[in-house]
């Protein structure tokens, strides 16, 4: 192990919280670069890392390592993708099956789902602007959320806090239409 991360790991087991600060911003670029490779998302790769971050300080995981700082790390990193990646492959293959059970409705049923998608608009219509083209270019779209926050002028998170209170509202307002 490094002579460098042996010391910031002696710190942290010691209670100095620095010695966390100083390993998230020696490894949280290189473990982001790793994800990123890996999953092809970058705000999915973010995310990623920074809960493996939160992860390991909740839950003192540092204080057992008995290999390298960095193999230990991005062995983490690599594990989280893989899992990620087969939670995804699961929801791709779930929405298959839907679609799939989608497609199969009778033609009677038609002017039911005509219905429902007129109170679909309707309550998207109900939403306010910044909701409304927040849930256009993030479900519609199919814009990754930094590409939609640079479009509004928003932050990612207000982003992801608009898009968090357009579908509650619209589950709200189309749980009662079915």
């Amino acid at each position: 192990m490094r002579e460098e991360d042996q010391i910031l790991l002696d710190r942290l087991k010691d209670g100095d919280p620095s010695a966390y600060e100083a390993i998230f911003k020696k490894y949280y670029k290189m473990l982001s670069a790793k994800a990123y490779f890996m999953l092809e998302d970058e705000m999915e790769a973010e995310d990623l890392v920074q809960s493996l971050f939160v992860a390991i300080w909740q839950k003192a995981r540092l204080h057992s390592i008995n290999t390298s700082l960095n193999a230990y790390l991005l062995r983490a990193v690599h594990n989280q993708c893989i899992m990620s990646l087969r939670k995804r492959k699961v929801s791709e293959r779930r929405l298959n099956e839907y679609s799939l059970n989608c497609s199969d409705v009778v033609m009677e049923e038609e002017p039911e789902a005509d219905h429902y998608e007129d109170n679909l608009n309707l309550a998207f219509n109900e939403l306010p602007l910044q909701r409304q083209k927040a849930f256009k270019l993030v479900y519609m779209e199919d814009k990754k959320y930094k590409e939609a926050a640079q479009e509004m002028g928003l932050s990612v998170n207000s982003i992801k806090t608009h898009l968090k209170l357009a579908v509650r509202a619209l589950q709200k307002k189309l749980v009662n239409f079915k």
